[in-house]
């Protein structure tokens, strides 16, 4: 009669040891975002701006602070005279609107003629179950299928077509989306390929 308990006991405790398992599996996993990606991207639609963004910067009649200048880690923008300025989360146009209000508050420029390009695209992040992950080149009618096939491929791990994307919104903030097969990107989108639970 002693022994039946006994067998039960380690029943029960490798039943109990393989849900701990799978709850620890399950927490090392990204978990599903709330939201999910668009379909379909204007083609239009212009891109924010993050740091490591290079920016092409022309003030008509003012060779002397037009070039080339980069965000730094903060997302800031650093120009002669007008000192910072915060451009992550900005778009091309909104951080030409910034510059000309500040050029003119500080009384340095009465009003500027300003062009503002971004230099090159930033890259795209491909992360997780994929056997080269790391950043690669941005190009246009780049999707997440494409980019797995950029970064070498699935690993025999990977929850297929089943895709986290961080993209940079309006204002700075990452929303982290879920995202399928032909889902569009953009620059400095970071694309995560889950590993299959089971």
């Amino acid at each position: 009669m002693g022994v039946l308990p006994h067998q039960y006991f380690r029943k029960f405790l490798g039943s109990a040891l393989v849900l701990l398992s799978c709850s620890l599996c399950a927490c090392a996993l990204p978990m599903a975002a709330d939201i999910d990606a668009p379909e379909h991207i204007d083609p239009n639609q212009s891109a924010l701006l993050a740091s490591g963004d290079k920016i092409k910067l022309t003030i008509y009649g003012e060779e002397d602070i037009s070039g080339e200048y980069m965000l730094d880690q903060r997302g800031i923008l650093t120009l002669p005279m007008i000192g910072e300025l915060p451009a992550r989360g900005l778009t091309q146009a909104q951080l030409k609107d910034l510059m000309r209000e500040s050029f003119m508050k500080g009384g340095y420029l009465s009003r500027p003629l300003i062009s503002v390009d971004v230099s090159a695209l930033r890259a795209i992040y491909v992360l997780g179950e994929v056997k080269s992950a790391g950043g690669y080149p941005f190009e246009p009618s780049l999707t997440t299928l494409k980019a797995v096939a950029l970064a070498g491929g699935y690993t025999p791990r990977a929850s297929e077509g089943d895709f986290l994307i961080d993209r940079l919104q309006e204002g700075g903030q990452i929303v982290r989306m879920n995202g399928g097969d032909t889902t569009p990107l953009l620059p400095g989108d970071t694309i995560i390929i889950r590993e299959r639970i089971f």
